[in-house]
């Protein structure tokens, strides 16, 4: 019998509002403007990535999970002070996005084990981009590739790795 699998959407980048005040900008307590934009996703459960974006790439700053609603956990003023602040005050160029990873709709609860799961892969990937990712725990950039398959740098897969590539299924 074929294993269900919890399904993810991805949300965004969604543009987050900063207040400018003298010659800098910062973020203001809980974000308001940002829901006042984005009221659907205030309640959504999952995970989150607040990152960087310049030119056509991103910089992943922070990775975080909810347990009661994005609303209340994304700009909470820890998370401002500690993890979104300082990559601010050091970004020189960039504008701050944020992407929400929510579990498809179904009914009942989502199953927080697998968000948990979702955030501690994130993290890791997002690591990988960026080692100086904000993330104290889950913070374990895998120190291992496979060449044109798995963390193996840039330029087009050998043929062998193609082939591996698809008899895995990694895409």
């Amino acid at each position: 019998m074929p294993r269900k699998i919890l399904m993810f959407d991805v949300h965004g980048p969604f543009k987050v509002p900063l207040r400018k005040e003298g010659r800098g900008a910062y973020l203001p307590h809980k974000c308001p403007e940002f829901w006042e934009a984005h009221p659907e996703s205030r309640s959504m459960l999952g995970c989150y990535l607040f990152a960087l974006r310049a030119g056509k790439g991103y910089r992943p700053i922070y990775v975080g999970q909810t347990v009661r609603s994005f609303e209340s956990e994304c700009f909470a003023d820890h998370k401002i002070a500690r993890h979104y602040a300082p990559a601010l005050a050091k970004k020189g160029r960039g504008t701050p996005v944020i992407f929400f990873v929510v579990p498809e709709r179904k009914r009942g609860k989502p199953n927080r084990r697998v968000i948990k799961e979702l955030e501690t892969f994130l993290i890791q990937v997002a690591a990988t981009k960026n080692p100086q990712l904000s993330n104290v725990k889950e913070n374990n950039a895998a120190k291992w590739g496979i060449c044109g398959v798995v963390r193996g740098g840039q330029g087009k897969p050998t043929f062998d790795a193609q082939r591996f590539k698809k008899a895995i299924g990694v895409k």
